[in-house]
């Protein structure tokens, strides 16, 4: 009996409240209950400050990370960057035998500050890949001598005024000879020894290269095909598990396996794409080697259990009374489906398509094996180009790994995703403001 009264007496609730309440309870606690008090605080505190702790670790490495990315990528971050071709063209040209320099003069209407009035071109100062120092065309005015320079084979070839002149060699007027090159002679220097010169000998010019275009139109067509296979078989799969199965082994089995598949490494789906995937459209198209195709039906099969698991739980939400009321009404179960559980279901719909997006913007690993690695200035349908995130791990795999320009393009990744991620906010919103209004 004493032991009972003993537990009982450890348990009193009077004494819980007491150990719950702050300073002015604290007078009255007996000896025994103030260090019991004093213990639990400290623990609390310890807990609570640690997971603050830790949580403001989190967020700060969050942090670092997208201002290191914005800070080194925003350099290299252009227009010119995004529509540019990766490879580097080079253009050999120079004077044709009957081009005649004149004493006439072009007017400098582009207002470049550094113009050869004789040749009607301007340069600008800048940076190559390397962020070394180079002398850039920025203006050729027209019917200028300059448009009119030809290739070895004597073939007229427009210079593009994204190019930087690599070298030139000119012949001025008395007969001397004299060459500029990039990194040594600046833009100043090109333009004024243009003006003393009736010839040009011979010069390179370089396109910047390192641009995106080819990754950028990959990637979008990649996320095209990826979710025309993905999102009907994802959709329906979660329509019948949502609405038409029962309960049963077979159900939970299914259930089971698309969890599995969610846990899989994606180098594992990689595999699989090379060994199923590019055989399977190879023989259908003739083709060799990875492509968008056989990309896409890797990337759908990763997809599959994202939409599956987040479409069934966006209709396993919808309220019973709306089904049940649509079927009081006279509807047929696949009426009641597709006019009323799927219209409720839109947004979860839309958040699994997000998430599919991300993933396949992301993906690197399954990527290289089920469509390849090489960077391409085109898209194509039949070849296996590198997407935007296999572009970052090829760029950074080299022995000069470029930083700036996997920055640049991870920015691009970032506000992509999270330009997506509000526009279905938004569609959300728009969506469920229409239901309450009707």
């Amino acid at each position: 009996m004493k032991k009972l009264e003993n537990l009982k007496n450890s348990f009193n609730l009077d004494k819980i409240k007491k150990l719950f309440t702050f300073d002015k309870t604290y007078k009255t606690l007996s000896k025994e209950e103030k260090k019991v008090f004093i213990k639990r605080k400290i623990k609390d505190g310890v807990t609570n400050g640690g997971t603050v702790l830790f949580g403001l670790f989190t967020v700060a490495i969050l942090i670092w990370m997208v201002v290191y990315i914005f800070t080194t990528g925003s350099s290299t971050l252009n227009w010119e960057f995004i529509t540019s071709d990766y490879t580097q063209h080079t253009a050999m040209l120079r004077s044709p035998d009957d081009l005649d320099i004149g004493d006439e003069t072009f007017e400098n209407s582009a207002n470049s500050e550094y113009f050869s009035e004789y040749w009607g071109v301007g340069f600008r100062n800048g940076t190559d890949n390397l962020q070394d120092p180079v002398v850039y065309i920025a203006y050729i005015e027209e019917n200028s001598p300059f448009s009119k320079l030809v290739n070895y084979q004597g073939e007229l070839e427009p210079v593009d005024p994204s190019y930087y002149c690599s070298y030139i060699y000119l012949i001025n007027g008395d007969g001397s000879e004299i060459q500029l090159n990039s990194g040594q002679d600046t833009a100043e220097d090109f333009a004024a020894a243009l003006d003393k010169a009736i010839k040009i000998e011979s010069a390179s010019f370089l396109s910047r290269g390192e641009g995106i275009r080819g990754s950028l139109l990959t990637t979008l067509m990649l996320i095209g095909f990826s979710l025309l296979f993905a999102l009907p078989l994802g959709v329906g799969s979660a329509i019948y598990l949502g609405v038409y199965a029962k309960k049963n082994i077979l159900t939970n089995s299914i259930r089971t396996l698309i969890d599995v598949t969610s846990g899989i490494p994606s180098i594992i789906f990689g595999l699989a794409g090379a060994i199923i995937f590019i055989p399977f459209v190879n023989s259908m198209s003739g083709g060799t080697g990875g492509n968008i195709f056989t990309g896409a039906l890797t990337m759908a099969i990763m997809l599959l259990p994202t939409i599956v698991k987040t479409t069934e739980e966006a209709i396993r939400v919808i309220p019973m009374s709306l089904t049940q009321a649509s079927l009081a009404l006279g509807a047929s179960r696949t009426q009641t489906t597709f006019k009323v559980v799927l219209p409720n279901a839109l947004p979860g719909i839309l958040t699994s398509t997000l998430l599919s997006i991300g993933r396949i913007i992301g993906e690197s690993a399954a990527l290289v094996f089920a469509m390849g690695a090489t960077i391409g200035d085109t898209a194509s349908l039949n070849q296996g180009y590198a997407s935007l995130a296999v572009h970052i791990y090829v760029i950074l795999a080299g022995e000069s790994p470029r930083y700036e320009a996997a920055c640049a393009i991870a920015i691009i990744i970032l506000v992509v995703v999270l330009l997506l991620s509000l526009l279905v906010k938004l569609i959300s919103l728009r969506l469920n403001k229409f239901k309450g209004a009707n």
